[in-house]
């Protein structure tokens, strides 16, 4: 009688659709590392790695777009191949058309079915590591 209707909750694709600050088309090939800043959408085939100059930056890669290397970025959402390792720092979505051979590291992550994984998914919860920072020595290395 009193219900309230609840929208459906956006996915981050859908809620970074209008604030797109890089596209790579469908018909364009990369070789090389890249990096990125803001929201990039990729259609394309890069081979090389892509890393995210901030946290909050988010890669997304559609069912046409493939990446043959490794991904560090804030925010990922996949629905392509990837053949790699993948790191964020923040929320990756794995979408069913999805197809990764590599280890993933996360914080929060969400799966559809179909989606498919080869490899490692590897919490990162306690020990967020950011995405431009450099790994530190360990305790037991000598400095020279």
């Amino acid at each position: 009688m009193f219900s309230k209707k609840t929208k459906p909750e956006k996915t981050m694709a859908q809620n970074n659709q209008k604030q797109l600050d890089t596209l790579i088309g469908q018909s364009t090939r990369l070789k090389g590392d890249m990096t990125f800043n803001g929201m990039m959408h990729l259609d394309g085939r890069v081979e090389g790695s892509i890393i995210a100059e901030n946290d909050n930056d988010t890669l997304t890669i559609s069912e046409n777009g493939a990446v043959k290397g490794t991904i560090k970025a804030g925010n990922l959402v996949i629905n392509g191949s990837i053949d790699g390792d993948i790191t964020a720092s923040g929320k990756i979505e794995v979408l069913s058309q999805a197809r990764i051979s590599g280890n993933i590291y996360y914080v929060n992550i969400e799966m559809e079915t179909g989606s498919q994984v080869n490899g490692q998914l590897i919490y990162q919860g306690g020990e967020v590591t950011h995405i431009n920072q450099q790994e530190k020595p360990s305790k037991n290395q000598k400095h020279e």
